[in-house]
């Protein structure tokens, strides 16, 4: 059976859903998985896709920007890819093309659009609020990667539950610790980073909480001798955060980096004393389990998935006032047998979350889906 990935909306730089599907292409690409897949790109993504071994597919112009993705897989994309042989399709980032008519795979990380729309883009909710539902009753199958996010579809979709399947994601391999001195002291320069810092990483908006980090770093500060690096790209509302920033009493001690190139992400976690991601909700949340797997300790929220996937190693602080966090980042930084246990088991944990793993337990659903 061949099998049609949608990759459309990967581009340049890559946050949690781009890197999942980006890497279930890759597991699933190489030689000895045995599977005949294309990965659907943009004519900019192709050269990229054609790096790193991907057999693709490319589609018109008219997908490359987002408008223009949205038309094209709802009106064009189910008679291009069953034109070129595609049998089964898997739509790996929350849509798929309600006109499509063959087995199909939906991944869904979480519905924070529909549950928590005050936290996205407008765009975004009206979009999912009109293809999300309908593409969960049109799959046949549905990836989510934890039982947070199963539960959240269970509740609002109860219809679909019988064709959840819980896959955990992966992290990849580049993800070691970087001591090589060169190496650090390049990406320390490329980023302007303080030789000691706590470090914050995803994109700039208002789910990750950072305001409320802004706000436990400023009660710590005068008692650390390390900076806070937030590390991200500014979407909707970043803007925000900004002004908080400016506005701060040791705001000279913030430093914002800006998107971070993949190939420098392993050796910025290793150069972290420590990695928060204090966020009000993930579906899954792979920054922490990156950082455990180059030897970086790690705090992160109990909001959604976060105390599920990473809560065995990492230490989870509940939401609340700035100060719960505050106290929580001097109580590890001041136990270095507390932090050295959660390095050791961070590690442990990391070594389970691997791509190819992910890659089989997605080739036996399809298997499962062709069969039905």
């Amino acid at each position: 059976m061949k099998v049609a990935i949608d990759g459309l909306l990967l581009g340049e730089f890559h946050t949690g859903v781009e890197i999942s599907v980006e890497q279930l292409a890759v597991a699933l690409a190489q030689p000895q998985v045995g599977v005949d897949t294309s990965l659907l790109v943009t004519p900019a993504y192709a050269p990229r896709a054609k790096e790193l071994g991907i057999q693709t597919l490319t589609a018109p112009g008219l997908a490359s920007s987002r408008i223009g993705r949205i038309i094209f897989t709802q009106t064009l994309m189910t008679r291009y890819l069953t034109s070129r042989g595609c049998e089964l399709l898997h739509a790996p980032a929350y849509v798929m093309p309600l006109n499509w008519r063959g087995p199909s795979v939906l991944t869904v990380y979480d519905l924070i659009a529909l549950q928590f729309p005050q936290w996205c883009k407008p765009s975004n909710v009206a979009h999912y609020r009109l293809a999300l539902p309908r593409s969960l009753r049109k799959a046949t199958r549905i990836i989510v990667p934890s039982h947070c996010t199963a539960d959240a579809v269970t509740e609002m979709f109860p219809e679909v539950a019988p064709k959840l399947r819980i896959i955990q994601l992966g992290i990849g391999s580049q993800f070691q610790p970087v001591t090589d001195a060169k190496r650090r002291e390049y990406v320390r320069r490329q980023y302007r980073l303080p030789e000691r810092f706590l470090l914050c990483l995803g994109n700039i908006e208002p789910k990750k909480n950072l305001g409320a980090v802004v706000a436990a770093y400023e009660q710590i500060a005068a008692a650390s001798d390390e900076d806070l690096v937030m590390a991200g790209a500014k979407t909707w509302k970043s803007e925000n955060l900004a002004e908080i920033i400016t506005a701060s009493p040791v705001a000279h001690r913030i430093r914002r980096t800006g998107p971070i190139a993949a190939e420098d992400l392993p050796a910025l976690y290793s150069m972290a004393s420590l990695l928060i991601q204090w966020s009000l909700w993930e579906g899954v949340g792979l920054p922490p389990l990156e950082a455990m797997a180059c030897g970086t300790a790690a705090i992160v929220s109990d909001g959604g998935a976060l105390p599920e996937l990473a809560g065995q190693a990492a230490e989870v602080v509940p939401l609340g006032p700035p100060e719960v966090l505050a106290e929580a980042v001097l109580s590890l930084r001041r136990d270095r047998d507390r932090c050295e246990e959660i390095i050791v088991k961070g590690r442990q944990l990391a070594e389970r979350w691997t791509w190819s793993n992910h890659a089989q337990r997605v080739i036996t659903l399809y298997e499962e889906v062709g069969g039905a």
